[in-house]
């Protein structure tokens, strides 16, 4: 991890009863601080690289994903390339080395600094599924979520927005799937086997200014403290 500020020196999972429950303003605010190198809550946001040559699942595996909860992580845009390889403006999502891929068929969806009155977009939110017909048992096992900046955000202060901010999870509807396959066939009436189903910080508060990225404080830092601990 970068060495900006933050008060937890080990991931969130390592600490008994908080929960890391971001709204997306607040993600965009991290977002911004991871962009402009400024201070920000760590413990929660990983560094790595979700469109490169590690698998979902074993990315899930290393660091200690839930069921049922979310990883969150900054990761880099990457570029395609075009035949006399000059860089293309289409952002490669490829992920892994067995053709996999995370694929959006939907359009991003505006983030608004105020959701109450939908006037200022500060951001976007793309949702990505993972694809990959080598291997059916893990097509479509697990959902992302991409938050990117409002360009207009980082063009008034020059700099190069290279970073996104990715949410990823198990999809629960592919497992359910999954289970079902791997049920116990029985026989229908005819004696023949059923088919198997296959799928595989908080800172002051500032004037507003339009145009300006000081509109994504956050309220608080995300953070739930769940004092209902059993033993």
């Amino acid at each position: 991890m970068d060495s900006s500020g933050g008060s937890l020196t080990l991931p969130l999972n390592h600490y008994v009863g908080i929960k890391f429950m971001p709204t997306n303003q607040q993600l965009l605010h991290y977002l911004r601080c991871k962009i402009y190198g400024q201070p920000y809550f760590q413990g929660a946001i990983f560094d790595f690289d979700l469109y490169g040559g590690i698998e979902p699942w074993e990315i899930w595996r290393s660091f200690e994903g839930i069921d049922g909860e979310d990883l969150y992580f900054f990761t880099k845009f990457k570029r395609s390339t075009t035949n006399s390889e000059h860089l293309s403006t289409h952002i490669n999502h490829k992920i892994g080395f067995t053709n996999g891929t995370w694929s959006s068929k939907n359009s991003a969806t505006p983030i608004y600094a105020n959701e109450d009155d939908h006037e200022q977009i500060i951001g976007y939110r793309k949702r990505f599924r993972y694809e990959n017909d080598q291997l059916q048992e893990h097509h479509g096992e697990w959902i992302m979520h991409e938050y990117s900046l409002h360009q207009d955000h980082l063009k008034c202060q020059g700099v190069y927005p290279n970073y996104v901010l990715c949410q990823i999870r198990k999809n629960k509807r592919t497992k359910r799937k999954l289970e079902i396959g791997r049920e116990v066939k029985q026989p229908n009436k005819k004696g023949i086997s059923a088919p198997k189903i296959s799928g595989s910080e908080r800172p002051k508060a500032k004037t507003k200014t339009k145009g300006s990225i000081d509109q994504l404080q956050p309220i608080d830092q995300g953070l739930i403290y769940n004092s209902d601990i059993r033993y």
